[in-house]
Parts: structure tokens; sequence; C-alpha cells
């Protein structure tokens, strides 16, 4: 098992209502947002965060993913 950790801008998204959400996670989570969302605008807050996250699966030196 390994840390992952990935510093990622925050992202204020306006919904059609004229409603904001934040979003963190980085480009792939804002893409999603758009996709699930009646996403309007995105604007970066000037703000970043540190994620972490456990992962089972490691890449190994012959180049596959092991669990």
């Amino acid at each position: 098992m390994s840390i992952i950790v990935e510093k990622v801008k925050v992202v204020e998204l306006t919904l059609e209502d004229g409603s904001k959400i934040l979003c963190r996670g980085g480009e792939e989570s804002v893409r999603k947002s758009w996709d699930l969302w009646p996403v309007v605008s995105a604007r970066w807050t000037g703000e970043e965060e540190t994620m972490q996250w456990y992962s089972d699966i490691n890449e190994t030196p012959d180049g596959f993913w092991h669990m």
C-alpha cells in the first residue's frame, strides 16, 4: 500500500442558477463536475490544497500493476 500526495487548485464553479460550489481534485475533477452539474463557468480561487489518499495498487519495475 502506498500514500499518494497531490497538490491541487481549488476551483469555484458557477451553476446555471447562479449558485457556486467549490471543486477540489484537479482538472479531471473539474471536467467531471462539468458533466454532472449545469456549470456555466469555472474560476481558480487562488488557493491550493494538498490531497492525500491510500492506494492498494503498486506499479513494479516490470511495468505491471500489482494489488
